[in-house]
């Protein structure tokens, strides 16, 4: 049997005695063993709490803990750790007892083989429990991304194994006549070609067979189910599905003849309006959970819904531009006349009328939410219409995901992402000026470990002066996102400055310094946060580097190596807003980053018990396996600190331990 590396015990006995003979008892068989003797039911309670056990041993000779109140507090706290319980006749009806209780095993009390290979069996089945609740946490996450993308999707595509279609988008099952995608599962994919087309078809797939490396197209024509023909091109490629190759299928329809004919046109059409166009904004609207509404009122259905969106918001909202469709949940309006005010105020607009209405379809009504991405035609002049449509759909395919995790009645609900003018300086003065006339001040705030670390860790924070502003709101606003290093690079200066005088009288103190996409992509960062270190007479391992998840999942490859420099120098990485819907633990463990700081909205899901176990607590348990520390941000109240302890985060901060300070002066003893 295979045999854990080491074990972490929590032991109900009569003395310490007793439980240091068990200790040499596992020590001798070659575990390495961590054990905790339980005194009291209320002891047990406390030890709970943290994540870290393997196996609860109760002995029911313990003079105030007996085995069945163990059994039924672990019960009661919804625990995973399993009980084993010494017995000094493991055949007699309280033996069994416990077993009908909810024990895993009843181990004689001389019988040490027995429960040497009863612990080590326990502690392996749990430890795979928790892997694989962690990696169906990772799959519904990954799953559910892969299900927007293709909803979102401007093709048709399809997925098909030894013939038959598993799964495809709406638009897809739209262009054959098929009322819902779940009418498509089964059906083999020779049945969707005419018959004339059949021995080009047959050809193709022979083709694909012979090379499945490579993409294979052709001219075919497709047979809809009403008996009706239309041209198009098929391409086939090779993909996976839920974890097996199987065949990709794209069908690129004639839009003369295809009855998705007006999703198809909406992107030419929407690269006509923009053509030309250097001032103003695009925005892109997406219909959250489109897929769920084409579940519920069936493919045809929910597409007229979307069909007949346009005419109802224009009836409603003053609009710049008709609303043009350019993808199964996405419409799109190009506003060359407004200014970013104004923008921001019909993207808000737009997200309340679709909101608001309930939408009638035929003899159907439903309700829907809508996401909003606001994006400056100036990047169509500077980048071309390609890059920024790119943009703006990884931007809005980004706020569908967050808003398809939230409830309705979240505030955060609807996000608006605007991509900022690339025109740097743009409504103030440069950032060059600003820096050398101290119009940023650096703030730190603490960061407290719920784990006894006597490590002392700050985070920096920059705010604009004047404004008030976080820094990376004002670069934004004005531009200046691709010449943010600058300021990065000033931070980290000002803040090793401070760290040089308060190191001399809290040598523990770490600092984690946020810096932006710029500074991730900078090959020569690491070797000059060397130099600056070496400047403050500071040693690498007090600086922490701080990037975000969204920059970290735009640029794998560079910040891959950017971690790999900062392990080189002796400093560490933190990934910051990490959130569920971004599927994070696949970057994470190409990153192995020291800290992870969680996303601010996740805590919501710490008010409901339901969405702590499922959601949060896999998470948590994902990273300590990747030997990665987990930071809860904004914590608002000592309420909330059970619930983080017995999850297993290691580290917390917020305004309810200090604000921001200009100084380091956190008392880290005040949690205690």
């Amino acid at each position: 049997m295979r045999q854990p590396e080491n074990l972490n015990l929590l032991v109900s006995c009569e003395s310490q005695a007793g439980l240091e003979a068990l200790l040499a008892l596992f020590r001798e068989a070659g575990h390495v063993t961590r054990a905790h003797r339980v005194s009291s039911l209320r002891d047990l309670g406390d030890l709970l709490r943290d994540a870290q056990w393997d196996v609860l041993i109760a002995d029911d000779r313990h003079p105030e803990l007996s085995p069945a109140e163990a059994i039924a507090l672990l019960a009661e706290r919804s625990s995973d750790v399993p009980c084993i319980v010494i017995a000094a006749d493991p055949r007699d009806t309280s033996a069994a007892g416990s077993l009908r209780q909810g024990a895993r095993d009843v181990v004689g009390r001389e019988d040490g083989e027995h429960l040497l290979r009863a612990t080590a069996r326990e502690a392996i089945a749990l430890r795979e429990h928790r892997e694989l609740a962690a990696l169906r946490v990772q799959y519904a996450e990954t799953a559910r991304r892969a299900e927007l993308l293709l909803a979102a999707s401007q093709d048709a595509i399809a997925y098909v194994v030894d013939g038959m279609h598993v799964q495809a988008n709406t638009l897809y099952a739209a262009l054959f006549g098929f009322a819902s995608v779940d009418d498509l599962t089964s059906v083999p994919l020779v049945d969707l070609i005419a018959a004339a087309r059949q021995k080009d078809f047959k050809a193709a797939l022979k083709r694909y067979a012979k090379r499945p490396e490579e993409q294979t197209t052709l001219e075919f024509t497709g047979l809809r189910t009403d008996g009706s023909e239309f041209a198009g091109e098929l391409v086939l490629s090779t993909a996976r599905f839920e974890g097996e190759p199987c065949m990709q299928v794209m069908v690129r329809a004639a839009p003369a003849n295809a009855q998705a004919a007006g999703t198809a046109a909406g992107p030419d059409l929407l690269r006509r309006a923009m053509a030309d166009q250097s001032e103003g904004f695009l925005l892109l609207l997406g219909i959250d959970g489109f897929a769920s509404h084409c579940r519920l009122l069936g493919v045809s259905t929910a597409n007229r819904l979307l069909d007949g969106l346009p005419a109802g918001l224009a009836s409603a909202l003053q609009l710049p531009a008709p609303l043009i469709r350019v993808a199964d949940a996405v419409l799109a309006v190009v506003a060359p006349s407004l200014d970013r005010g104004q923008a921001l105020d019909l993207a808000g607009d737009l997200c309340v009328q679709v909101s608001d209405r309930v939408h009638t379809v035929g003899s159907q009504s439903v309700s829907c939410t809508a996401s909003v991405v606001v994006l400056s035609l100036e990047l169509v002049a500077i980048e071309g219409a390609e890059a920024a449509l790119d943009r703006g759909w990884s931007a809005l395919l980004a706020v569908m995901e967050r808003s398809s995790t939230l409830r309705g009645s979240d505030p955060e609900r609807v996000k608006l992402l605007v991509a900022p003018s690339t025109k740097p300086g743009a409504g103030g003065s440069s950032l060059e000026a600003e820096i050398r006339d101290d119009g940023f001040r650096v703030l730190f705030q603490p960061i407290v470990s719920l784990r006894g670390d006597s490590t002392e860790h700050y985070e920096v924070q920059v705010r604009h002066v004047a404004n008030g502003v976080p820094a990376n709101v004002w670069l934004a606003e004005r531009g200046y996102t691709e010449s943010s290093q600058d300021l990065d690079r000033w931070v980290v200066i000002e803040s090793l400055k401070k760290l040089a005088l308060h190191f001399e009288t809290h040598p523990y103190t770490r600092l984690l310094v946020p810096v932006g996409v710029q500074s991730l992509r900078d090959t020569e960062f690491a070797h000059w946060l060397a130099l600056a270190l070496r400047a403050a007479g500071l040693s690498a391992e007090v600086l922490v580097v701080q990037v975000s998840h969204r920059d970290v999942s735009a640029n794998l490859g560079d910040a891959r190596h950017l971690a790999e420099r900062l392990r080189a120098l002796g400093s560490r990485l933190c990934v910051s807003e990490v959130h569920l819907a971004n599927n994070p633990m696949a970057d994470l463990a190409h990153l192995k980053p020291h800290l992870a700081r969680l996303d601010s909205t996740l805590g919501e899901a710490l008010k409901d018990s339901e969405s702590t176990n499922t959601l949060l607590k896999p998470l948590i348990e994902s990273m300590h396996q990747e030997d990665i520390a987990s930071i809860m941000p904004e914590v608002e109240g000592a309420g909330m600190l059970a619930v983080l302890w017995q999850l297993g985060i290691n580290y917390i901060q917020g305004n309810y331990l200090q604000t921001p300070q200009p100084e380091m002066r956190y008392d880290f003893t005040d949690l205690a």
